[in-house]
């Protein structure tokens, strides 16, 4: 795994994260590969790093960023300083950094900044708005794992904690069965295919949640006593077989 720093907070690089290069692989050919999976390292990075800065200044503890597969994933302590509110604004802080740059380099496209500029840059500006804007918007649906389904946990939480967990399952697999039909019957099967694997992490997510629940209100398991010892004291086995 490729390691560094940025912004004091530690960076990591899975190997899985080249699955996205397969990715660009259906839109592009040769060195427009690796364009576009630099336009999507930056993004995504800009992605996580919106959700590990507001963690910091809200003072989360431990806060770092891991590249993997399609995305990325920002760790940090949950303190008692950290509120619902804050989680809600921490979960929708990475698709606002990513809307925001994408937004920007859409309206700078479309003001002309980019006329004139070469083949290799406009694949960049393309991807780069793809991953960011159109990935930072898909981000949003009410799905867990995703940021959406995060928020409306949340949300949720304010209101209830012990039922957060649940309403998030009941708004995921709800959202699920209206998009991923949409989604194969307009031709966009490798997107209902994801959505569904999503939804499946988010219900290991919330099994996960369940356990920690249960174990942490269950009594420990009290000791067992130890056998008695056996007064009689062990007999020489017999020289022969009985």
């Amino acid at each position: 795994m490729l390691k560094f720093r940025l912004f004091g907070i530690p960076v990591g690089v899975h190997v899985t994260f080249l699955f996205v290069a397969l990715l660009g692989a259906t839109n592009y050919s040769g060195w427009d590969i690796a364009i576009w999976t630099a336009a999507a390292f930056v993004s995504i990075l800009a992605h996580e790093l919106g959700h590990a800065l507001t963690a910091r200044g809200f003072g989360a503890r431990g806060v770092d960023v891991t590249l993997y597969g399609l995305g990325g994933l920002t760790s940090y302590s949950h303190g008692r300083e950290i509120s619902h509110g804050k989680s809600f604004l921490i979960s929708a802080a990475g698709s606002t950094v990513g809307i925001v740059l994408g937004g920007a380099v859409w309206f700078a496209a479309r003001n002309g900044v980019f006329d004139g500029a070469g083949h290799e840059a406009i694949v960049f500006v393309n991807s780069f708005f793809f991953t960011a804007l159109v990935w930072g918007v898909l981000n949003w649906i009410p799905i867990v794992p995703l940021d959406g389904g995060h928020m409306v946990q949340h949300l949720a939480a304010m209101y209830s904690e012990d039922k957060a967990p649940l309403i998030g399952q009941i708004v995921t697999w709800a959202t699920a069965a209206f998009v991923v039909p949409y989604a194969w019957l307009n031709g966009y099967q490798f997107g209902a295919i994801i959505v569904t694997m999503f939804a499946f992490a988010g219900l290991r997510e919330y099994r996960a949640t369940v356990a920690r629940r249960r174990a942490a209100v269950e009594p420990p398991a009290e000791p067992q006593p130890a056998p008695p010892a056996d007064p009689t004291p062990p007999q020489p086995p017999p020289e022969f077989p009985i």
